[in-house]
């Protein structure tokens, strides 16, 4: 039952801790058929003891843990292992007394420089090759064999308000529409980005079809607006998002908050509650996506087991079809990075790499399915959502190495979210969440029938996000643009943004490898890759597996995206809506890692090798996305 310590150094647990988590099993077992008054009860004397053994990390620890001794120590990390990087010590006395467990990792084979990949290794063509192109291979990972569910952003996180650039106005009042949400890391940009004086109304709708999704966002709202100590609540958030496994005393905080926030058996149940001074979070779920919400303040255990979790969660993450594209992208990481990387696909915990996580005992049932299937892609990644450079200067703030990159982002992500936190509590935040299909939401909206949810047909939003909702595979540019423009202030600051990520498969020349220019467009980045000092005396066809996905990023598409615009009878669109594209943007730029206010034939700009790096390295985009932007004529 219970996780190992870091890596594989063993399976034993502390017996205390284990029959601690026993003792909390037994008692969530008999709360999957009582009532709603008996769980209430249950669930309140029980998180009298749902504190873990470990609080939550405010600075990186000593990484001298010895499972065998159901130890670990308690005092900082501040010397870093000088050849991975990976761990810290508070002294050398701990770093020697770790080093017979450290050196699994530290010598791991991923670590070292004549590392090649299984294809070259065994003489033979990868399997991602087999005639596809650029275009195929995002096809496949798109709706391939493990496609799964987008319960984690792939796009770095926005501010939709960009207040500076925009209205300038710490007093006013913004409404704001998510209506193709994810996660929920576009809002905590968005509300951590408002400045301290900010002192309006924020409206803000979050709206997902997809109904694991809707309610892993309101019980992320509600944990971080009813548990009291804002780095608990912080903590359980972050493992709630990203984390495969959990301590189960965090299964019970969730399940607490969630069951408050319901305030309620199904038959008389309420659809909003304050929070903090001035916020309020109401929501308007289909039957399917309460019953999901219901069954998490059962508690029942016996749903996934341990084992079961992590077989599933192998069977994806670890499955033999995958290797090579795995592979491919370790090829492209420096060594401590690929062990890292391996760390968090081998036990999916967002932890410091040195971390205890003997305690991390529970399925994260919100990352299952009701069957027990595991319901991201296999390559689903925490740090393709958020800004990498942010991340690892997090990490700097807190003792963590940027070679410990998950370490960096734990370090970042439950700062953001003590944050929003703490501004749930002092801002005047409405939160209005939903589960419907998009252009359903805006009939609805229009037709009156959800004023009783606090969107009457009067409303109008400054900014409205449609994420990529404009592309093909989901409800496309005509239908996403002429169902929200009606509902867009006329406010001259007022925009609706959203974003392309597969427009260039059916458009000539959308993608670099397409054009004429390859050949050159490849030997500028091989120059990039030898001045950030990646390994690059691999065979030929080898080094263009690693180079390739880089092309994009050098790329001026913009005359292309154009073409591919009119093609979808933009011209048409915008007359009939009554809107504009934009040129010049205000609140997301055309492409990922351009300025904000540049032209659209802008590329992404990185100021040193080690920032190329980082994020053509670190993070998993095509530089082919393009971003628009609509505001009134």
């Amino acid at each position: 039952m219970n996780r190992p310590f870091p890596s594989t150094i063993s399976t034993i647990a502390d017996p205390e801790e284990a029959q601690r988590v026993t003792q909390l099993e037994v008692a969530m077992g008999r709360l999957a058929d009582a009532d709603y008054e008996t769980r209430q009860q249950a669930l309140s004397e029980m998180m009298e003891t749902a504190v873990p053994k470990y609080p939550p990390l405010e600075v990186l620890p000593c990484a001298n843990v010895q499972p065998t001794l159901y130890a670990a120590c308690d005092r900082a990390g501040k010397m870093a292992c000088g050849a991975c990087r990976l761990t810290s010590y508070c002294s050398k006395e701990c770093q020697k007394a770790h080093w017979s467990l450290h050196k699994q990792d530290c010598k791991n084979p991923l670590r070292s420089n004549d590392w090649d990949p299984a294809w070259l290794r065994e003489c033979r063509s990868p399997m991602f090759v087999n005639g596809m192109n650029a275009s195929d291979i995002l096809q496949e990972q798109m709706h391939g064999p493990f496609k799964g569910i987008c319960l984690w952003g792939n796009i770095p996180a926005m501010d939709l308000i960009n207040l500076q650039d925009n209205e300038n106005d710490v007093t006013k009042d913004f409404n704001i529409a998510f209506v193709a949400t994810g996660d929920l890391r576009d809002v905590v940009k968005t509300v951590n980005s408002l400045p301290e004086t900010y002192s309006g109304h924020l409206r803000v709708l979050l709206n997902d079809g997809t109904s694991p999704i809707a309610c892993r966002n309101l019980v992320m709202l509600s944990l971080l607006g009813t548990i009291p100590d804002e780095k608990l609540a912080a903590d359980v958030g972050l493992h709630l998002w990203y984390s495969t496994f959990i301590p189960a005393e965090y299964l019970v905080q969730m399940a607490t908050a969630v069951a408050k926030f319901l305030d309620g058996p199904v038959e008389r149940l309420t659809t909003s509650r304050p929070v903090g001074l001035h916020s309020t979070i109401s929501w308007c779920y289909t039957p399917e996506a309460m019953e999901r919400l219901m069954r998490i303040t059962t508690l029942d255990p016996s749903s996934l087991s341990v084992a079961d979790a992590q077989n599933e969660y192998d069977r994806v993450r670890q499955a033999p079809s995958r290797r090579d594209f795995m592979d491919r992208k370790y090829l492209r990481l420096k060594p401590s990075h690929r062990v890292a990387l391996q760390e968090f696909h081998r036990f999916g915990i967002v932890l410091p790499f040195g971390a205890p996580n003997s305690h991390f005992n529970t399925p994260n049932g919100t990352l299952f399915s009701e069957d027990g299937r595991w319901m991201l892609r296999d390559f689903a990644d925490p740090l393709e959502g958020w800004d990498i450079r942010e991340i690892i200067a997090a990490g700097k703030a807190c003792g963590a190495q940027p070679e410990d990159v998950y370490g960096c982002f734990y370090f970042y992500l439950t700062k953001q979210l003590r944050i929003l936190a703490n501004r749930i509590r002092k801002l005047k935040i409405t939160f209005q969440l939903s589960n419907l299909e998009a252009c359903a939401l805006s009939k609805g909206i229009q037709g009156g029938h959800l004023e009783s949810v606090g969107l009457p047909p009067t409303i109008r939003f400054d900014r409205i996000d449609l994420s990529n909702l404009f592309d093909s595979s989901y409800i496309g540019l005509h239908a996403a643009l002429t169902s929200w423009a009606p509902l867009l202030s006329e406010s001259t600051n007022a925009v609706v943004v959203g974003y392309f990520m597969s427009w260039f498969i059916n458009e000539r020349n959308g993608r670099a490898s397409n054009t004429d220019a390859v050949v050159e467009i490849a030997k500028k980045v091989m120059s990039r890759h030898k001045a950030a000092n990646v390994r690059n005396k691999e065979d030929t066809q080898t080094l263009l597996y690693k180079i390739q996905p880089d092309f994009d990023a050098i790329y001026e598409n913009s005359k292309h995206f154009a073409s591919f615009l009119k093609k979808q009878g933009l011209e048409t669109l915008l007359k009939e809506t009554n809107l504009k594209l934009r040129e010049e943007h205000t609140v997301i730029p055309h492409r990922l890692g351009s300025p904000l206010k540049a032209s659209s034939a802008a590329l992404p700009s990185w100021p040193s090798d080690e920032d190329w790096y980082i994020y053509t390295a670190l993070q998993d985009n095509t530089w082919a996305e393009r971003f628009v932007e609509f505001s009134r004529i």
